[in-house]
């Protein structure tokens, strides 16, 4: 029963590892593509560096080109409105303190410089409250549209909207919250505050800013059509020649998901080789197992030949034996690989999931390492001389 026990753990341990680490990997994705499908697939971009390449190439330093200024980007908006909605924005700061009456932030908080666009394109939705409106853009007026998580820190389970909060000592009336919306890869939005882009110009403006444009065009049907014309107008407006190549770049919010999940595949490949060697290293242990049963067992398996048992039998009894054990392992591993990688999903902001294909593999594989790990010695067992047995001490 010891032995037993033990190899079922071998077997847990070698399955829980592959089991959680595809699970942890599949929810990161599902979430992944359930973050990007809340943006929608008829938006794109723009933006004076390649959002792609510093997603998929890890360590390459990622190519900037000049800063696309604000009278740029408003002219755009301006100008390709009839085809599309556009917002125009850029992270004011990352590091800022929020503060309300006594309660003070720690410097984490990110700032926005949004205009009114910006929270329908990017797919945020308000708990509470009103949207910016052109008016606060053009007058820079001090108000303040915040996440889900500062709301908590800063008012509790109080109302938020009409209160005048601080970032960094400037006074911002908070105008509206966002619905809980959670992280992606360390970056959490319902840490932040948005603020009109003109207002974040006068407290946070920087020589270096470069602006992004985010565009929605009316019809999925018509994404690549708007993209080109987009690329026309931009080319316009930056004054470049002919011969000059984009100083921008476009990308459509599909093209990101599909990077990072590019990336992510390779991760679970990775994954699956390391959890496939902790299960061979486990079929090791259990091969040895095995053979140690054989070898305390060999009177009965002279008893039983001697009583009429068959090669196959024999080989049947232990082989069965082998696979059972592993079965037994392979279920339990299942269920803490299940829960071990939903666990690492969760932190890693990732969603819970139920891998169905790595559930059937699981069991697949235990079928194949108990075939693997029994065959052997269920041959030597059935080999076995039944009158050198039955003398076996």
């Amino acid at each position: 029963m010891l032995r037993a026990v033990l190899t079922i753990f071998i077997i847990a341990f070698g399955i829980m590892s592959l089991i959680s680490m595809l699970t942890a990997v599949d929810g990161i994705k599902e979430a992944l593509y359930s973050n990007f499908a809340s943006v929608g697939s008829n938006t794109f971009s723009i933006s004076n560096k390649d959002q792609l390449a510093g997603m998929s190439r890890r360590g390459v330093q990622v190519k900037e080109n000049r800063s696309i200024r604000y009278a740029e980007a408003e002219a755009f908006k301006k100008r390709f409105e009839t085809q599309a909605i556009s917002s125009v924005s850029f992270v004011a700061a990352g590091d800022a303190v929020a503060q309300y009456q006594s309660i003070k932030t720690s410097p984490k908080t990110e700032v926005f410089g949004a205009d009114e666009n910006y929270v329908v394109i990017s797919g945020l939705i308000l708990n509470e409250g009103r949207n910016f409106l052109a008016q606060d853009i053009l007058n820079a007026h001090k108000v303040a549209i915040i996440g889900d998580a500062l709301k908590n820190d800063l008012f509790g389970s109080a109302s938020a909207v009409g209160k005048y909060m601080q970032l960094n000592n400037q006074k911002y009336l908070v105008i509206g919250t966002l619905q809980k919306k959670g992280s992606s890869f360390g970056s959490s939005q319902d840490d932040m505050v948005m603020i009109p882009v003109t207002a974040a110009q006068e407290q946070f403006i920087s020589a270096d800013v470069s602006y992004d444009i985010n565009v929605q065009v009316k019809e999925i049907n018509h994404l690549d059509a708007s993209i080109n014309d987009a690329t026309g107008l931009l080319r316009v407006i930056r004054k470049l020649n002919l011969n000059q190549d984009n100083n921008f770049f476009i990308t459509k919010s599909d093209s990101m998901a599909d990077t990072l999940v590019q990336t992510i595949n390779i991760v679970r490949i990775f994954a699956f080789f390391i959890g496939f060697i902790t299960l061979l290293g486990a079929s090791v242990g259990l091969t040895n197992i095995m053979l140690v049963s054989v070898k305390e067992r060999t009177r009965e398996i002279g008893v039983r030949k001697a009583l009429g048992a068959t090669f196959i039998k024999i080989r049947n009894q232990f082989l069965w034996e082998s696979v059972v054990i592993t079965q037994i392992g392979g279920f339990f591993g299942i269920v803490f690989g299940i829960i071990l990688g939903n666990v690492v999903a969760h932190f890693i902001s990732g969603s819970f999931i139920i891998p169905w294909l790595w559930i059937i593999t699981g069991v697949i594989l235990c079928i194949v390492v108990g075939i693997f790990a029994g065959l052997g010695p269920a041959i030597k067992a059935a080999k076995l001389d039944p009158i050198e047995s039955l003398r076996y001490e």
